[in-house]
């Protein structure tokens, strides 16, 4: 990179040079406890910023700072100035993507060209997508089946006080999905992004201060997942939650939420599968498992980790996955031409690499890769070789358990009804792809595919407008399209007597 700064990055530097507050009632503040957490760059090991760690008392500020926006001058904005405020949002963040992409890529290690060409630009997309949904909300006219001189109706209003919990894989995006919806449908939030990738939430602040919301209506708090976290699903004035994480996390939200009934959303780990059979496009087929599970280093929810691959073309698919694999270029994510950057942290390299040592305990083979990258500069970076294993069963660790890394599991396979049986043998049911020619064959196995979004033919294709949520145990409720809207209203029947 250029010694000399261009203006974004010169305006990334401005902002993380003082230590970062939190936004509470619309004025930056310091946590009360005063006291300070460190963000790292994944790509260095470097010190960004310093931020504030919030606790409960923070917390619980910001839940009345919220809950006093949403009966005060909230409830009396009218929809279309809801929308309003979320395309001017969106106006603000698209003006200023350059900067918003390469501070993601400090803090997160996403690579420059996701950042820049798919995250950001996604984020705008959302706000953009909700913003129409404002003014849309509608409820509908009963007829009664007893009969008589009632007019009866429904209308859709927001719940209250939402509290959103987000990961630090899509950090911009995740904070985006947590926030459009919510306001959309006229609640307030409190944001509590990833403590490891706060930044870009914390700058996405500066501008829903500058598109003109309320105080109050958004406020977000940084710190540890543990404090803030169990504050948010504590608190006996927060009427919803919306999380996306771990599974294990998620089961602890879910049983505290039940002491005062909190609606939750929950988004959350997965394992999917991702079937070839011997008449798909293989040039496109072998694409589309490649990127399905090596984006963004496998740190994806649904990256298609369980590869299976009919045995007539098992060997061809095999050998060119490894070939690119091999050629795949991994290093500083801020190098346009870098395709795979760092891991998040020395922690979870070191736990991705664990399981590729259990792999071969258990009898797996690593075709390529496998090794913690630690020449050069890549030295003091979370850099992992991207993975392919194989001679893998079902009860193997890597085939049961999610991984979160660029590791690949490929295994063969010799009929349809075997196919799904194996691919469904997992306790998650996030997503799963299929590639085939065969009309008949693409809807007998994605209809029975136990996973709340079956790709055919395409993986991680994603649109605002198609329902995104899980099976079994990768998840509660639904994001995206008028679903994800919905989720964050309640419905109140009116009857009326005409007589």
């Amino acid at each position: 990179m250029s010694r000399v700064l261009s203006v974004p990055q010169e305006n990334v530097a401005t902002f993380l040079f003082d230590t970062k507050k939190m936004l509470i009632n619309g004025e930056w503040v310091p946590s009360l406890s005063g006291n300070i957490y460190e963000s790292i760059n994944p790509a260095n090991g470097e010190i960004l910023a310093k931020i504030y760690e919030g606790d409960e008392s923070d917390v619980d500020r910001a839940v009345r700072a919220a809950r006093a926006a949403f009966k005060g001058e909230w409830s009396k904005t009218a929809p279309a100035e809801r929308t309003k405020l979320l395309n001017k949002l969106a106006d603000l963040l698209e003006q200023r993507a350059e900067e918003f992409a390469y501070l993601e890529t400090l803090d997160g290690g996403n690579t420059i060209t996701l950042t820049r060409h798919a995250f950001v630009p996604s984020a705008v997309a959302h706000l953009r997508y909700y913003a129409g949904w404002s003014t849309k909300l509608t409820g509908h006219t009963i007829p009664l089946t007893t009969g008589g001189n009632f007019h009866a109706y429904t209308t859709r209003e927001p719940l209250g006080v939402c509290g959103q919990i987000t990961p630090w894989n899509y950090p911009l995006l995740g904070t985006v999905w947590k926030l459009a919806a919510p306001l959309a449908a006229g609640n307030t939030v409190i944001l509590k992004p990833s403590q490891q990738t706060s930044l870009t939430t914390l700058l996405l602040g500066e501008l829903i201060i500058e598109a003109g919301f309320p105080p109050g209506v958004v406020n977000i708090v940084t710190g540890s997942g543990r404090k803030i976290g169990e504050a948010i699903t504590n608190h006996p004035n927060i009427d919803k939650i919306g999380f996306t994480g771990s599974t294990e996390v998620g089961k602890g939200i879910m049983k505290k939420s039940a002491d005062t009934l909190k609606k939750i959303t929950l988004e959350l780990g997965g394992k999917s599968p991702n079937i070839i059979f011997a008449d798909a496009d293989l040039d496109k087929a072998i694409q589309g498992a490649f990127l399905g599970m090596f984006t963004n280093q496998g740190q994806i929810c649904v990256a298609g980790t369980r590869l299976y691959v009919e045995k007539a073309v098992y060997q061809q698919v095999t050998e060119k996955l490894i070939a690119m694999a091999q050629k795949m270029k991994v290093g500083n994510p801020l190098d346009p031409t870098t395709q795979m950057g760092p891991l998040i942290s020395k922690e979870h390299l070191q736990t991705v690499k664990n399981y590729i040592e259990v792999a071969k305990k258990e009898g797996a083979t690593v075709l390529t890769g496998g090794n913690i990258l630690q020449e050069g500069e890549l030295a003091a970076g979370n850099y992992l070789e991207p993975t392919i294993l194989t001679d893998l069963e079902e009860n193997c660790t890597v085939v049961k358990e999610e991984i979160f890394g660029p590791v690949l599991c490929i295994m063969p396979f010799e009929n349809i009804e075997e196919v799904i049986e194996r691919a469904n043998a997992t306790e998650y049911g996030l997503a799963a792809g299929v590639w085939t020619q065969n009309l008949a064959i693409a809807h007998k196995v994605s209809n029975a595919l136990e996973a709340g979004t079956v790709w055919v033919n395409t993986y991680l294709k994603s649109d605002n407008a198609l329902p995104f949520g899980g099976y079994k145990q990768s998840g509660i409720g639904t994001e995206m399209g008028y679903q994800g809207i919905e989720a964050y209203t309640k419905t109140k029947s009116v009857l009326i007597s005409l007589n």
